[in-house]
């Protein structure tokens, strides 16, 4: 079985007046500078882009209402995942983060992955939330460095994957517009 094949997508995950709502939601809050890593290191040669957390213990009830909610879609998504690619011992402990991240023009994130010691992830999620943008594709290859194709852009599509070594992925650089998605990490 090739790497591609545990790369799982899922389209209309949300109703679409619910993506509607969480553009409108994500278009009037204020984002913050996203780091990198364990460190929580700001470089902007590393990954240009801006994050809005979302935490069920957030003091605005709104927050608290779109954590809430994007939380349980990516769940079914995660649960659907190993009967989709048949996969006998799998068992995700919880969600271990969600936040909305926006790409404006010139926003990018290298290649990387996103299992680390410090955090060890078990499985990526990526909600693309609007197309009305350029470049921001999502890329991935194999480990060996050959390989690379991208995901097409697709509102309301979940992109759902391993985190580990054998994942590395990109966001290429968004050329016009301003690219939403929401990310979410389970252990």
């Amino acid at each position: 079985m090739e790497i591609k094949n545990f790369v799982k997508i899922y389209d209309e995950i949300l109703p679409w007046n619910v993506l509607s709502n969480l553009i409108r939601f994500a278009n009037v809050n204020e984002f913050e500078k996203t780091s990198v890593g364990a460190n929580n290191e700001i470089n902007f040669n590393i990954r240009k882009t801006y994050t809005l957390p979302l935490s069920n213990l957030n003091k605005s009830l709104t927050h608290v209402h779109w954590f809430n909610l994007l939380h349980y879609f990516f769940t079914q998504s995660l649960r659907k995942y190993p009967k989709d690619v048949k996969i006998i011992d799998y068992d995700y402990k919880h969600i271990f983060d969600i936040s909305i991240l926006k790409y404006e023009n010139t926003g990018f994130y290298t290649w990387h992955t996103d299992h680390f010691a410090e955090i060890p992830r078990t499985m990526s999620c990526i909600l693309l939330l609007n197309n009305d943008y350029e470049g921001g594709n999502l890329c991935f290859r194999n480990p060996d460095g050959n390989g690379e194709w991208e995901v097409e852009v697709k509102p309301n599509r979940m992109i759902i994957w391993p985190s580990n070594f054998l994942f590395p992925h990109t966001v290429k650089p968004v050329t016009k517009g301003t690219r939403y998605s929401v990310v979410a990490w389970a252990l």
